[in-house]
């Protein structure tokens, strides 16, 4: 298992499984991912989805993945309430692609959509502490057009985040991406603790679609003490 290197607001395991995690320690599943933007509150049904949050001790959340990027977000409410997010970030779902449900204010994405829900129930952003897992690295992610023309609607795009691979097609920094977003939304650059492992280049430890491995996942999981 893999831990944030942040210290977090109060007491809760997380981490970003790898494939020598055993299945007990892993969450119950409680997503059908659709590569889309909804978040929601977790319950016992399986909801189609793709981040989840709560605010319920012992409630282990989180999201499969195996070259997306997981997202984990704690921070207290306005009362001081725990609240944790686990959020499944592909170049969909971290542009807001094709997905048509009103968003208020600039930008579309998961991540914009599991802030604001946190803000909605009270919370401040820059209490946040976050964390991105391992994923398809800009080493790796060779992207056609069209993404890179989704990911530049995005009021916090910088081109740096996009780059020229090997075969002369665009690279693009998801990592990076999903950062300058968090840090125009307020979340604070001090409580960040992501594991920028690229899930390509590690297949001693690491599952990858994009590397021929069709069914092996690993989770981002995260659960109130």
């Amino acid at each position: 298992m893999l831990t944030p290197d942040v210290r977090p607001p109060f007491p809760l395991a997380w981490g970003f499984s790898t494939r020598q995690d055993p299945p007990e320690a892993l969450p119950e599943r409680r997503l059908n991912q659709v590569h889309r933007c909804g978040v929601v509150e977790a319950t016992d049904a399986v909801v189609e989805a793709d981040g989840l949050w709560t605010t319920h001790p012992g409630v282990r959340i989180g999201v499969r993945v195996a070259d997306c990027v997981p997202v984990l977000l704690a921070g207290p409410l306005a009362d001081g309430t725990p609240w944790v997010a686990a959020l499944h970030a592909g170049w969909r779902g971290a542009t807001g692609h094709g997905d048509d449900s009103p968003f208020p204010g600039p930008g579309r994405g998961i991540l914009r959509r599991g802030v604001a829900r946190y803000r909605a129930l009270g919370g401040r952003p820059a209490e946040l502490v976050w964390a991105f897992g391992p994923a398809i690295l800009a080493c790796h992610f060779e992207v056609g057009d069209e993404v890179i023309a989704a990911a530049r609607q995005d009021p916090a795009w910088d081109e740096g985040l996009r780059s020229e691979g090997p075969s002369g097609r665009a690279h693009l920094d998801l990592h990076g991406f999903l950062r300058a977003q968090a840090l125009s939304l307020g979340l604070d650059p001090g409580k960040e603790g992501s594991v920028a492992l690229c899930t390509v280049c590690r297949p001693d430890l690491l599952y990858s679609y994009r590397r021929g491995e069709t069914t092996g996942r690993q989770w981002g999981w995260v659960e109130i003490g």
